[in-house]
């Protein structure tokens, strides 16, 4: 008997304590007014109850809603004080008459995302929210199922604990590869054909570089893909191509080289904001010519300036050539496919210091590539940021000859200003510390190029075919970023939330 009272004696007092908590929370819900709700939604999604509420339990129940959530980084809980047209929802407006005078309101706003694409932006774009009245049922179960899909949260209604593909997620943050001093300099990882769950786990969940040798030696496209073969099926068909002088192909050089070139032609509010307003990408010449004269280009020995067909849509251009190439088994269903390009040259190229958005799996069919990688954890050692970009023009009527005219009012997002061959490293000096991997792609080879890892990629041809030819698949990433932003850390990217939780699982689940 005695046992059973203090049993009851324990969960009363449990009741009494959360209680207390409940009431305490509710008096200290953190407030928002209009003026700071934009500061608000710069740094994290946020649900909020609006008073006076219809329902007296709405503040109990944002108190718990408060307690789950306050360790979270991506999401906020409190109270908006806030006038119908204030709140952003179209059907709450009092000019339509549905202005609910004794109904509890709870609006979710999702995270402002930085356009960070654009330098001039345009007037109030910090105030555009996106918000969503909350219409489901008022516990915390169905709110926090709410929360946790609407803001990419992963928190359970057991004091805020993450679920299991919450704890998975830090895992992977948690495990990410970066190339360590000791390593710099050093070969890329060389593997055999490895199976769905050792490159999710080993590779694709750490972003780390590796070589899958011999990947796609049973392609038929290793021996059909010939010239002969390419000038009997497409000849005749017009493509889009790139030319340099030097076969360097989108580095970045000194904007007074360019004719017209003032300090003054970049506005001071868009200059202010440039590491190196100075400094120019170059990107390469353009030409429309048939597929016949292009391979009469790439096979000339003489030529003074070099030509690529580079990121060129198979599916678009060429769709039949997609049955002789094999999507590699190990990411077949399990990433989302975005683009599927043709690289082909007279292997004398260079593509300088950059970055892309997307997973790349890299498959080399002639030719070899050698490539720097380097890590995104440390961005400020590249320089990531905007860098003005100008257009190198083309006069084919006299000798090939290249000019430099074509100022834009565009910048690159991608491309970093160092040049790791020859580091300025008076002008960049955080170049010092970044270390770099050095990855060799043979014939037959494929490499898997995590996104936001920064390379530099020479081409070298083929001695019998004097060509270089590859293909790429780029993927949605697993793990992304926003960009240019060179303080922004990679996360596990929410377009495959539904894979971590139910089919992506780590070797401990």
């Amino acid at each position: 008997m005695a046992s059973k009272t203090r049993t009851v004696c324990f969960l009363v007092y449990c009741v009494i304590v959360r209680v207390a908590e409940l009431s305490e929370g509710a008096s200290k819900l953190t407030h928002v007014v209009s003026s700071n709700l934009s500061q608000v939604l710069s740094e994290r999604c946020a649900l909020l109850g609006v008073p006076p509420y219809g329902d007296d339990h709405v503040p109990e129940l944002l108190a718990s809603l408060q307690l789950i959530y306050e360790r979270d980084h991506d999401v906020f809980v409190g109270q908006f004080h806030a006038t119908a047209d204030q709140l952003g929802v179209p059907s709450l407006s009092p000019a339509n008459g549905a202005y609910p005078n004794n109904q509890s309101i709870l609006v979710l706003y999702k995270r402002i995302v930085r356009d960070r694409s654009c330098l001039i932006q345009p007037p109030n774009a910090a105030h555009h929210v996106h918000a969503q009245l909350y219409s489901g049922d008022l516990s915390v179960d169905s709110l926090v199922r709410f929360i946790n899909e609407e803001c990419g949260a992963f928190r359970t209604t057991e004091r805020g604990k993450l679920t299991r593909a919450g704890l998975r997620r830090e895992r992977i943050h948690g495990n990410l590869y970066g190339v360590s001093r000791d390593e710099d300099g050093a070969e890329c990882l060389r593997i055999r054909m490895p199976n769905t769950s050792a490159f999710v786990h080993d590779y694709l969940f750490r972003s780390r570089p590796v070589v899958i040798e011999g990947a796609i030696n049973d392609w038929p496209a290793r021996d059909k893909w010939t010239m002969e073969f390419l000038l009997k099926k497409y000849g005749n068909k017009t493509v889009h191509v790139k030319l340099t002088p030097d076969g360097n192909f989108e580095g970045v050089e000194s904007a007074y080289l360019w004719q017209g070139y003032r300090r003054d032609r970049i506005p001071e509010s868009v200059r202010a904001q440039l590491q190196f307003p100075d400094l120019v990408v170059v990107r390469p010449a353009s030409a429309e010519m048939k597929f016949s004269q292009f391979l009469d280009l790439t096979m000339a020995q003489n030529k003074s300036y070099s030509v690529y067909l580079e990121y060129s849509s198979i599916p678009y251009y060429m769709p039949e050539l997609t049955k002789d190439v094999k999507e590699l088994p190990f990411v077949e269903g399990l990433l989302h496919k975005h683009h599927f390009n043709m690289w082909l040259s007279d292997g004398r190229t260079l593509g300088k210091l950059h970055f892309d958005p997307y997973d790349n799996l890299l498959c080399q069919l002639s030719g070899e590539k050698r490539l720097i990688l380097l890590d995104p954890h440390h961005n400020e050692n590249l320089y990531e940021g905007h860098i003005p970009e100008a257009v190198l023009s083309f006069d084919s009527s006299t000798s090939a000859t290249f000019h430099r005219r074509q100022l834009l009012e565009s910048t690159s997002m991608v491309m970093s200003p160092v040049d790791p061959a020859h580091p300025d490293l008076q002008r960049f000096p955080n170049y010092s510390k970044a270390s770099k991997l050095e990855c060799t792609l043979r014939a037959g080879d494929a490499l898997f190029m995590p996104a936001f890892w920064w390379h530099e990629v020479q081409s070298y041809p083929d001695p019998l075919e004097h060509r270089n030819l590859a293909v790429n698949f780029w993927y949605e990433p697993v793990l992304t970023k926003e960009f240019p932003c060179a303080e922004c850390r990679l996360n596990f990217n929410l377009f495959y939330r539904q894979r971590l939780e139910n089919q992506l699982q780590s070797p401990e689940d």
